[in-house]
C-alpha cells in the first residue's frame, strides 16, 4: 500500500473545502446592462458560478441600456 499525504488524500477522498471568490461586475444581456454579485467557487469537481442581482451603486452606478 502507498502511502499519501494529507494533501493526496484530500484530492482523492473528499477534496478541500470550496474555495470561492465574489466580485460585483456590470453584465449585459438581451441588451439590459445591470450590476450582480459574481460568486465563483471551486472545488476537486470542477468550478461553479452564479450571479445575483446587486445593487447598482456596487459596480459604480451604472444606467440600464437598450440598444
Amino acid at each position: 500500500m502507498k502511502k499519501l499525504t494529507a494533501f493526496e488524500a484530500a484530492g482523492i477522498v473528499g477534496g478541500c473545502c470550496k474555495t470561492c471568490e465574489s466580485v460585483y461586475q456590470n453584465v449585459t444581456v438581451g441588451g439590459v446592462t445591470s450590476c450582480k454579485l459574481v460568486t465563483t467557487c471551486k472545488d476537486k469537481h470542477g468550478t461553479t458560478t452564479t450571479m445575483q442581482n446587486a445593487d447598482a451603486s456596487k459596480c459604480g452606478g451604472i444606467p440600464n441600456r437598450y440598444r
